[in-house]
Order: structure tokens, then sequence, then C-alpha cells
């Protein structure tokens, strides 16, 4: 009898109980390569049909999202943690991406160029690159893969898809409901695998022109490498260390909820989240005082309970990354002065649930102020001169997003043209964006200096074609 190996198994977690929701099987590189081929094969088709009818097809997918945005936001709550409102909340801001890149189809347009030469017209177009890979994250699971696969598809590109390892269900389904939309076979594929499995196989394809990637620095950096020596277009939004800063006549009230809404919601789970909280010497006792006041009322528990605020972290390795960080930042001296009890209740014995932590007494060079922790994890730094506030505020490789909460319009100005950041907010927490803007960091947080989201975003998924025309 021949001993057939049983393929290597992903399994979906409910981070809230430890219920296995799901399984899947992790694909081969033969199997990464035929669909590729198919996809390719796809796109020929796709990209004869006219972009503002392709768009059609977004505003279909976005119809049959919102019609179920209930039951999409339950899956979201049940697969990754997210409390139930936000998971909703998730849904519908998939919906605007949807509809906003939808009407992209009628602005891709070109330019018509004097010729000096008498006779000659000519002008410039767009055309799709071909066949693109994404790679996506666990923490906005289906917002993340439409602000990427919504552009690419409207500008008449095929796409490869790699989902995060803990949301495959969200994906799986989401597959699903794009069959339902009417989108031909195999334009849009789907790969469970090993991520640098399929870095390597994106790599050696002739097939696939530009990958799109949002994760970690580490990684993202890793894919670069592998690619770069193909030649391969690569656009990735990774880490944030993001600042906040309370200016001395800020609103304590607003700023502390900006922070509640900007650090904490989705757990801290955010690219964007607010981590490093720069406060004016002279207001920082109050604003102290304040904000321990304000996480009082923050409610952590199971995220299908309307009063829960906060729920659990995505899983066992992120749990126990958290903390690792926590118990460092004790180590190198920083004061935990709220979160630092038990947890008491059934619902958080099977959960990875982890209380807001605020951090006081932290310095410039702690790791808890210079590395991303992606957790519900806030830190407290005085500060006297607001230069040495911004030169302290950019100490760090990451430059994604920022805020600063005061009335001082000289001060915000000065804040918007010398904050090291891609995403600049004064008096809003540091997670806010819209989908008409564009949306992405410098420094170690992006790489390919293409922006995601907004009419930019079309930019990284075409390529320019010069056209002359003698009579």
């Amino acid at each position: 009898m021949i001993n057939v190996l049983e393929k290597e198994k992903i399994f979906s977690v409910n981070p809230s109980t430890g219920e296995v929701l799901g399984e899947f099987q992790v694909m081969e590189k033969q199997e990464i390569k035929e669909k590729i081929a198919a996809a390719a094969k796809a796109q020929k088709k796709w990209k004869k049909i006219s972009a503002p009818v392709r768009g059609e097809y977004l505003l279909k997918i976005a119809s049959l999202l919102e019609e179920r945005a209930e039951e999409w936001g339950a899956l979201i709550t049940a697969e990754v943690g997210k409390c139930l409102r936000d998971g909703v909340a998730e849904v519908h801001r998939s919906v605007s991406f949807l509809r906003f890149f939808a009407g992209e189809g009628y602005r891709m347009t070109g330019e018509t160029i004097p010729s000096r030469q008498e006779g000659v017209f000519s002008y410039t177009k767009q055309q799709p690159l071909g066949t693109v890979g994404v790679i996506t994250p666990w923490n906005v699971p289906l917002a993340i893969p439409i602000w990427k696969m919504a552009p690419a598809l409207v500008a008449g590109n095929s796409i490869i898809w790699k989902p995060a390892d803990q949301s495959l269900l969200i994906s799986e389904k989401f597959m699903a409901l794009l069959e339902e939309a009417g989108l031909s076979e195999n334009l849009v594929a789907m790969v469970i695998a090993h991520g640098p499995l399929v870095s390597e196989t994106f790599a050696e394809s002739e097939s696939i022109q530009a990958v799109t990637f949002t994760g970690s620095t580490k990684t993202g950096r890793t894919i670069n490498q592998v690619l770069a020596s193909s030649g391969i277009r690569f656009q990735a939004e990774m880490g944030g260390k993001n600042p906040f800063i309370v200016m001395a006549d800020a609103d304590i009230e607003k700023a502390c909820e900006g922070i509640v809404d900007g650090g904490l919601l989705d757990a801290g789970q955010r690219c964007t989240a607010t981590s490093r909280i720069f406060v004016h010497e002279s207001i920082y006792p109050a604003f102290r005082d304040k904000l321990l006041e304000t996480l009082k009322k923050v409610t952590l528990g199971p995220p299908t309970d309307e009063a829960s605020i906060i729920g659990p972290v995505v899983d066992k390795r992120q749990y126990e990354t958290i903390w690792s960080f926590i118990n460092k930042a004790q180590e190198e001296g920083a004061a935990l002065i709220y979160g630092g009890e038990d947890l008491e209740g059934e619902w958080a014995k099977e959960g990875y649930f982890i209380s807001p932590k605020l951090f006081d007494h932290v310095t410039q060079d702690m790791t808890i102020a210079q590395e991303e922790i992606f957790g519900p994890v806030l830190a407290l730094i005085a500060f006297s001169d607001f230069d040495e506030c911004l030169k302290q505020a950019n100490a760090v490789e990451y430059g994604l997003s920022s805020s600063i909460y005061t009335k001082d319009l000289e001060a915000a100005m000065k804040y918007v043209d010398n904050i090291e950041s891609g995403l600049v907010h004064i008096n809003m927490p540091s997670t806010y964006s819209e989908p008409q803007m564009p949306f992405g960091g410098i420094k170690a947080t992006g790489i390919g200096g293409f922006r995601e989201q907004g009419s930019h975003a079309i930019r990284f998924y075409t390529e320019w074609k010069t056209v002359y025309v003698r009579s």
C-alpha cells in the first residue's frame, strides 16, 4: 500500500472562545502556479471589458455586502474578535471603498498633449498590468482586501490573493460573494499557503506583474527582497508607532476620547493605532487623571455584547507577543498605572483577552516607546518644548499616522510641516481615514512610493502608454 501524506491544515479559531470554526488545506507550489496560470488567462478577457462596466461589478459586490452587513459583521466578530459594532462598521466601510472605486472606472483618463510636429496627434492612456498578487492581514480582514482588489479589478487586472491564516473563513465567504456578483471564474483566485512559498512562487512567475502587501515591516522587507531580483513592482504598507500630541491648550476630554478611539478599538490591533501619547507638562497631571477616568469607562468583554468596546486579540501568538512587551516595559522601568488587575468572569477564561494598559514614566529609549506592539497598550510621555516633542515623535523608524490636539493654528501647521508621517490628524483620532483620500506611510512603514485608497490607488495597478499618430 502506498502511504499518502495528509496535507497540512490551517485551523480557524474563535479568539473569544477557542472554538475551532473551520479547517483549510495548505496548498503546494504547483497548485499556486496553476492558480496563477488560470488568473492570467481570465485577465485577457477581463481587460477587454470597458473600465466603467468593470466598475459596475464592484457596485454589485457592494450591494450584496450592504444587504448582509449584520451577517458579515457577525462573521468578522467570530473569526478575528472585533466587537460586533466594529465588525459591521468594517462591512459598511468596505462598501464605501467598492462604490468609490467603481466610479474610478469613469476616471481612468489619459492626456492629449500637443506635438511640435505638424500632423501629429499625441496622447497617453492607462492600461492594466496583467495579474497582480495581493497579500492581506487579519486585523482588517474585509476592508483591506477590498481596497486593494477594487482598484486592481477596475483597472483591468486579475488577482492572486493570499489572505491571512487567521481570517480564512471571511476570505472564503468573500470569494463566494465575488462569484455571486458575476465575476468570471479564476479572475480572483485565493491561495492558502505559507507566505515564503507564495512570495517565492510570485517571484518565479512570468505572469505576476505586481504585488501589494499589508503586514509587518519585517515581512514586507523580506518579500521585497524576494521579488526585487525579478523586477516585480511592489507596494507595502507596514508597521506604525504612531504619536499623539496633547498641547497645553487642548480640549482634554476630546483628546482622551480620541485616544480610546484611536488606540484601543480593535484591541489596538491597527497599524494606525495611537501608541505614544506626548502630553505638555503643564497639563500632565490633569490629563493623566482624566485619561484614567476615561479608561475606567472602557468595557472589555465578549465582542458579541453591545456593552463591549474591546474584545480579544486575534490568537495565542498575538496574546503572548503583547504580554512580552508589557512585561518588558515594566522591567525597563515604566510604571503600569492602569490595567494591572486580573480579568474576572467566565468569558475571559477561554479567550485571548488583554485589558487596556496605560504606562507612565516612559522614556524615549524604552522598547515600549520604539517598537510596534499591536495591542491595547498606551505610553505617556511628558514634554515641555514643542520642538523637542516633534523630534522625539519622529525618532522611530516608522512613519504612518499621527495626531495633535490643540486650538493653536500656528502649532498645528508647524506639526503638519514637521511630523514624519503619511497620515496627519488635527483634533482627530490617528485611525481616521476616508476612501477618497490617499492612504500610506513613509520611512520604514511604506515601500514602493505608491499610495492606497483615493484616485492614487489606480496608479499602482496600471502602466502608461504614450501614443503618436500621424494622419
